[in-house]
C-alpha cells in the first residue's frame, strides 16, 4: 500500500524537475485485451507489479467488487493475481490498478485442451457456488429494453470510410428485431445469480504449470450463472476463432454439472439472451472506432476489427442455436431406470392385471 498512496509520479520514478523517469527501463509494456487499457510489468525493488492503465475513470464500485472478489477466491484457494490497489496521474488524469505480477501463459485455440476445459468448469462452478451476500455484495437484478439507433451510425462523416461498412449495411436492418426478443429471454433468466466474472474467456486466463490463474475482475459482479457458462463454454471451444469443438463444449457442461445442478433450467431463454452482449459490444465498438467515445487511433483500429469479428459471431451464434440447444438438453436429460421387468412380474401376478398392457395401465388407462 506504500506503493498505492504516492501519486504515480512518484511510482515511477519521474523527476519533477526534468519530468524524465528514472525507471524507465524497468518498466516493460505487455499485450492487454480488448478494452483498450495499457498493460505494463513494473519492477520496484526487486519485485514485480502488474500495471493497468486506463483512458477512461474506473468505476469506484469496479474497485470494491475486486477487492473484496479477490479475499474470497484466495479462501477457496482459486489462483488469482492479488489486487493492491488503484489511483491516478497527476498530470493527464489517466487511472490505473496495480497488482502483484504472477508469471504465467495464455492459449491460443490450438493449445487448448479437453483438460483445460475440465478445469474451467471446475473453476466456473466453484465461483458460482459463492454467497454473494456473504461479502456483501448485492443482487443486480436488470430489466433490459434497450434497442440502438443503427442508422446513427451509418450517418456518422466516417462511417463511409470503415472496413466494415458493406457487411454492416448487409446485416444491421435485423439487429432490433433480434435484440427485442433476445432482452425477453434476457430478462426472463436474470432472477437467477450468483457472483460471475463476467469476462472469463481464454484472454482472461493465465496458465503456471497446468494451473489456472483468472485476471481480469474489472467486469466481475453479481450476474446470471448459465449465461456465464454458457459464454465461457463457447469462448474455450473455440467458436470465437469459428473452430467450434463440440467435445470441448460439452466438456465444461459436465464437468461443472458434476458441482452445480444444470437441470430445470430453461435453456433456450439462456441462449437467446446471451445475444444481448454481442449487440451491446457491437455498440460500444461502433462508437469507438467512429471517434464517437475515443480518438485515440490505436484504440479506434482496434475497434474497427471487433465490428468485424462481432458482427460474423452474431451471424454464427444465429446459425448454433439449435445444436447449442439440442447438446445441453442431451446433458441435462435425467437418466431413469428400466422398471419394464419389475411391471410385468406385477402385472401377471394379479389376477385382475393379468393380460393387461401394463404401460396403458400405468399411462392412466
Amino acid at each position: 500500500y506504500q506503493i498505492i498512496k504516492v501519486n504515480t509520479s512518484a511510482l515511477l520514478g519521474i523527476d519533477p524537475v526534468t519530468g524524465e523517469s528514472k525507471i524507465q527501463n524497468l518498466i516493460e509494456e505487455i499485450n492487454g485485451g480488448h478494452s483498450g487499457a495499457l498493460t505494463y510489468k513494473l519492477k520496484l525493488n526487486s519485485t514485480n507489479y502488474f500495471l493497468k492503465v486506463f483512458n477512461g475513470k474506473i468505476h469506484s464500485g469496479i474497485i470494491q467488487t475486486i477487492e473484496t472478489i479477490c479475499h474470497v477466491y484466495k479462501a477457496l484457494n482459486i489462483l488469482s493475481l492479488d489486487f493492491l490497489g488503484y489511483g491516478n496521474t497527476s498530470q493527464d488524469n489517466k487511472h490505473f490498478l496495480i497488482y502483484n505480477f504472477i508469471e504465467g501463459k495464455t492459449l491460443k485455440d490450438d493449445e487448448i485442451t479437453v483438460e483445460h476445459c475440465k478445469k474451467i468448469g471446475n473453476v466456473l462452478a466453484h465461483i458460482h457456488s459463492l454467497d454473494y451476500k456473504e461479502i456483501g455484495l448485492e443482487p443486480n437484478v436488470v430489466e433490459y429494453k434497450r434497442l440502438y439507433d443503427w442508422e446513427s451510425y451509418i450517418n456518422n462523416p466516417n462511417f463511409s470510410k470503415m472496413p466494415y461498412k458493406n457487411v454492416f449495411l448487409k446485416n444491421y436492418k435485423k439487429y432490433n428485431s433480434m435484440l427485442k426478443r433476445a432482452n425477453q429471454r434476457f430478462n426472463a433468466t436474470n432472477n437467477n445469480q450468483t457472483i460471475c466474472h463476467s469476462d472469463m474467456d481464454p484472454k482472461n486466463v493465465m496458465w503456471n504449470n497446468d494451473n489456472p490463474i483468472i485476471i481480469d475482475w474489472e467486469c466481475a459482479g453479481v450476474a446470471n450463472p448459465e449465461r456465464e457458462l454458457l459464454e465461457d463454454a463457447l469462448c474455450w471451444s473455440g467458436f470465437l476463432s469459428n473452430n467450434f469443438s463440440e467435445e470441448k463444449f460439452i466438456a465444461i457442461f459436465k464437468e461443472y454439472s458434476k458441482y452445480r445442478n444444470i437441470e430445470d433450467i430453461e435453456w433456450y431463454d439462456v441462449i437467446c439472451g446471451n445475444l444481448v452482449g454481442r449487440f451491446g459490444w457491437l455498440k460500444y465498438n461502433l462508437e469507438r472506432s467512429l471517434g464517437i467515445v475515443s480518438n485515440d487511433e490505436e484504440e479506434m483500429k482496434l475497434a474497427e476489427n471487433e465490428v468485424v469479428k462481432t458482427i460474423d459471431e452474431i451471424n454464427r451464434y444465429l446459425d448454433l442455436i439449435g445444436d447449442m440447444y439440442d447438446i445441453i438438453t442431451k446433458l441435462t436429460i435425467k437418466e431413469t431406470e428400466n422398471y419394464d421387468s419389475v411391471m410385468q412380474q406385477i402385472v401377471d401376478s394379479n389376477e385382475i392385471l393379468k393380460g393387461k398392457q401394463f404401460r396403458l395401465i400405468t399411462a392412466g388407462f
